[in-house]
């Protein structure tokens, strides 16, 4: 990109849709209605869809890994270790991508 380019140029419209997974988007919009902490499994319960545990699992862990969602506490249920999130108050981490 030159200095004279602008960031708008590029279509985002066209791109977006096919790398945006909509599981990832109904968890960070259901983290956002629900506001509290929440495990994957009662995210996988609140969605009409059924995505199934491991694909939320999944893309929970991914939200983490980019700064979206972050880890706040765990309880032991049923002889595995549950896991609970909330938003991330914190920028993402690859601000890279960002217009300036």
């Amino acid at each position: 990109m030159t200095a004279g380019d602008d960031c708008n140029s590029f279509n985002w419209d066209t791109l977006v849709p096919h790398l945006i997974r909509p599981v990832k988007v109904f968890i960070i919009e259901a983290m956002g209605w629900i506001d509290e902490p929440l495990s994957p499994s009662e995210l996988d319960q609140v969605f009409e869809e059924e995505f199934g545990l491991s694909l939320v699992s999944y893309h929970v862990r991914t939200l983490v890994d980019v700064g979206a969602l972050e880890k706040v506490g765990q309880q032991a249920v049923r002889g595995a270790i549950q896991n609970f999130y909330v938003l991330s108050a914190k920028e993402p981490a690859d601000t890279a991508l960002r217009c300036q």
